[in-house]
C-alpha cells in the first residue's frame, strides 16, 4: 500500500512538472514573438531626468506607444541620460520627430513625449545594427527655467543701472535742474509783455517785408518793360542809321562809277568840271564824317544813361578847356 502511494504522487509530480515546462514554452515563444513587433531607438537628455524610470510610458502625440526600456549615464559623454525606447513597430516616427521629457501634473511622475513629424517626412529607419537615435528637446520646465534665470539677470542688471542713475549726486543734479527750470520759468513769465511786444513787432516787420517784396516784383516788372523798350529803340534809330550810311555809299559809288565813265570818254574837261565836283566830294565826305560823329555820340549817351530816351534828356557835361 506504502510502495503504491509513492507511486502515484511520483506520477502526479511528472506531469504536472511537464505541464510547467509545456506553459513556460509556450509563454517564451509568445515573449519571442512579442519582440518582433517592437523597434528601439535611443534618445540623449542633458538635463535632469528625476521622476523617469524604467517602464515610464512612451506617447506619441498622447497615444501609449511603448515603454522605457533602460535609464543609464552616456558612457561616451558624462553629461548625457542615456534612454533606451521601446516603440511599436507600426508608430510612425519620422526623421523630424523629437522626444521631450513630460510630467503627470504635479506628481513628479515623468514620461516620454514623442511629437513632430511631418507627414511628407521619411521614416527614421534602423542605422545597420545599431538602434536608431530620436533627437530631443528641452521640457517645459527646463525652458521656463532658463527662461526665469535670464529675466532674474536681466532684473537684477536693471536694478543695479537704476541704483547707479539714482545715487545721491544724480539726486542732487536733478534737483538743482528742476530749480534752474523753475527760476527760467518764472523769468519767461516776466518777460511775457516783452515777448508779446517782439511778437507783434515781427508780425509787423513780416508784413512790410511781404509788401516791399511786393515792390520790388513790381519794379523788377517795371525795369524788365524798360530795358525791352530801349532794345527796341536802340535797334530801330541803329537800322535806320545803317539805312543812311547804305544809301549814301550806294550814290558814292554811283557817282564815282558815273565820273569814272564819263573821263574814260572825254566828255568832260577835267579843268571845268573838277573843282565843283571835287568841292562837292569834299562835302559829302564832311557830312559822312558829320554823320559817323553824331552816331558815335548817340551810342555813347545811350550806353550811359538809357532812361534818357524814355524820361529826360541828361545834359552833356562839358570836358576840360570846353
Amino acid at each position: 500500500m506504502e510502495s503504491r502511494y509513492n507511486y502515484t504522487f511520483t506520477g502526479l509530480f511528472v506531469v504536472v512538472f511537464a505541464m510547467g515546462l509545456i506553459a513556460f514554452a509556450f509563454w517564451l515563444g509568445k515573449y519571442g514573438q512579442d519582440e518582433h513587433d517592437y523597434r528601439r531607438f535611443h534618445v540623449y537628455i542633458t538635463e535632469s531626468v528625476s521622476g523617469l524610470a524604467p517602464e515610464a510610458a512612451v506617447k506619441y502625440n498622447g497615444v501609449d506607444v511603448g515603454k522605457v526600456e533602460s535609464i543609464r549615464i552616456n558612457p561616451r559623454n558624462n553629461e548625457e541620460v542615456e534612454l533606451i525606447l521601446k516603440i511599436k513597430k507600426e508608430t510612425p516616427i519620422k526623421t523630424d520627430s523629437y522626444a521631450v521629457l513630460k510630467f503627470y501634473g504635479i506628481t513628479g511622475l515623468a514620461f516620454i513625449e514623442i511629437t513632430g513629424g511631418s507627414n511628407n517626412a521619411p521614416l527614421l529607419m534602423e542605422n545597420g545594427q545599431r538602434a536608431s537615435v530620436i533627437p530631443s528637446r528641452p521640457s517645459l520646465i527646463t525652458r521656463l527655467d532658463e527662461s526665469l534665470s535670464n529675466v532674474a539677470n536681466k532684473l537684477s542688471q536693471t536694478l543695479d543701472r537704476a541704483d547707479r542713475l539714482f545715487d545721491d549726486r544724480n539726486i542732487e543734479n536733478v534737483r538743482q535742474s528742476l530749480e534752474h527750470l523753475r527760476s527760467l520759468s518764472a523769468q519767461i513769465d516776466g518777460y511775457q509783455k516783452e515777448i508779446k511786444t517782439i511778437l507783434e513787432r515781427s508780425a509787423a516787420l513780416e508784413s512790410n517785408a511781404s509788401e516791399a517784396l511786393g515792390s520790388m516784383k513790381n519794379a523788377a516788372g517795371s525795369v524788365k518793360q524798360t530795358s525791352d523798350n530801349l532794345n527796341t529803340l536802340v535797334q530801330t534809330k541803329m537800322t535806320a542809321t545803317l539805312d543812311s550810311l547804305h544809301k549814301t555809299s550806294i550814290r558814292s559809288d554811283a557817282l564815282i562809277h558815273k565820273l569814272e565813265t564819263s573821263l574814260d570818254r572825254g566828255d568832260y574837261d577835267l579843268k571845268s568840271i573838277a573843282s565843283p565836283t571835287a568841292a562837292e566830294l569834299s562835302e559829302l565826305i564832311s557830312q559822312t564824317k558829320t554823320l559817323t560823329q553824331e552816331m558815335e555820340t548817340t551810342i555813347r549817351e545811350l550806353r550811359e544813361s538809357p532812361s534818357d530816351l524814355l524820361f529826360k534828356k541828361t545834359p552833356h557835361k562839358p570836358g576840360p578847356g570846353e
